[in-house]
């Protein structure tokens, strides 16, 4: 009887302990909920960088192409002419027209006395009349004498430019010599036409 009261309390335990075993076989295992995994975010690259500059360079450059809001539209019609209003006139230019008593100081060609310039100095020398009163006097200068030769190589409109200062004879004597100098060679323009131009030459008064 002692034997089987020592047992007792190992049965006891050995029972407790089976029980406790199947009673986990049959309950239901509980399902635990699975952990949810959470995307990483996505780490932007860092923009590249000029090293000596310090300035972000960027990668790709988008271009975006401008938009127009609106297609243009038709041109407005122009103000209608008030008929009250007085007409524009354009300026005109009359044309040139050269009138045969036209006479020109530098034409292309310029007048000529035959024979030339030595030719004249001779005329005027051989021909000279030295006044009686500028002798006494002792008066000595230049005369400019101005005339035109004509187409015809006439010498026409003869007129003193300057004389001698106290002293109308010497002019008198220059007006006389060149009305009385032969025909000259006419001047003539870029074509060849002869034309009436305009001569300015001095006369000398010396007593040597």
């Amino acid at each position: 009887m002692s034997v089987l009261k020592g047992l007792l309390p190992v049965f006891i335990l050995f029972l407790f302990m089976s029980c406790e075993h199947d009673e986990k076989k049959s309950s239901p295992k509980k399902i635990q909920p699975k952990a949810v995994i959470q995307p990483t975010p996505k780490v932007h690259k860092s923009q590249k960088t000029d090293k000596q500059t310090r300035r972000i360079i960027p990668e790709k450059i988008t271009f975006i192409a401008p938009i127009d809001p609106e297609p243009p539209g038709p041109e407005p019609d122009p103000l209608p002419y008030d008929p009250g209003e007085p007409p524009v006139v354009c300026p005109t230019v009359d044309p040139v027209v050269i009138k045969a008593d036209t006479i020109y100081d530098f034409p292309a060609y310029l007048p000529e006395f035959p024979g030339g310039e030595q030719a004249l100095k001779n005329y005027l020398q051989a021909n000279l009349i030295y006044p009686q009163d500028a002798i006494e006097l002792g008066i000595e200068g230049k005369v400019f004498v101005s005339f035109v030769v004509f187409e015809d190589g006439s010498i026409q409109q003869v007129s003193i430019l300057r004389g001698i200062k106290g002293n109308l004879s010497c002019e008198k004597e220059v007006l006389r010599l060149i009305k009385r100098m032969p025909n000259w060679i006419p001047g003539k323009n870029n074509s060849g036409n002869v034309l009436k131009a305009r001569v300015k030459i001095p006369v000398v008064f010396n007593l040597d």
